[in-house]
């Protein structure tokens, strides 16, 4: 009976040897993230080309580019205050448009703290605004936390791309955005 134990787990052990060396040790085929996401040169190519617009061309094509955050940081970069001055003289000139302010982060920390540190970053942004003359109530701010990451990479440069704030300039009513 002893002897019997003995012989079938030794046979299970060379079946479970003889599976697993059967399997493919080349594993290419498993899709990977490339070493570098390509959506990380696309954004900053594209928020280089949208801050080189003019007040009228931001106000024609609705676009603006992203403010990406250092760590942990609800201060707005420094290099963000032209581009707000410029949101704001747009805000001022065309009285029928709105704004709405997306703060987004890495994958770093918990959700709710996320959520707090993208509310808080939007909230700078319409501060610094309303400062300039903007009304309050045509800009709204919505925090996605770490919910809508534009890359997956998480390398510093992925997490970097995800730590933003996005803008969004309607012309539309309140009630059709929300």
């Amino acid at each position: 009976m002893k002897y019997m134990k003995f012989v079938s787990l030794f046979v299970a052990l060379i079946c479970l040897g003889a599976c697993a060396g059967a399997q493919k040790d080349d594993d290419a085929d498993i899709p990977r993230l490339p070493q570098r996401d390509p959506i990380i040169d696309q954004e900053a190519k594209k928020n280089e080309r949208l801050f080189k617009q003019t007040e009228q061309e931001m106000a024609e094509s609705l676009q603006v580019p992203d403010i990406t955050y250092l760590f942990d940081s609800i201060r707005p970069p420094d290099y963000s205050y032209e581009l707000l001055d410029k949101l704001a003289n747009i805000l001022k000139s065309h009285p029928s448009m709105k704004l709405v302010i997306e703060g987004n982060t890495d994958i770093v920390g918990d959700r709710d703290y996320n959520y707090w540190l993208g509310a808080s970053r939007a909230a700078a942004m319409k501060s610094y605004l309303v400062s300039r003359g903007v009304q309050a109530d045509r800009i709204r701010i919505h925090s996605y936390g770490f919910d809508r990451p534009l890359t997956l990479d998480t390398s510093e440069e992925g997490r970097l791309t995800n730590r933003r704030v996005h803008f969004v300039l309607t012309k539309r009513t309140w009630e059709s955005v929300y």
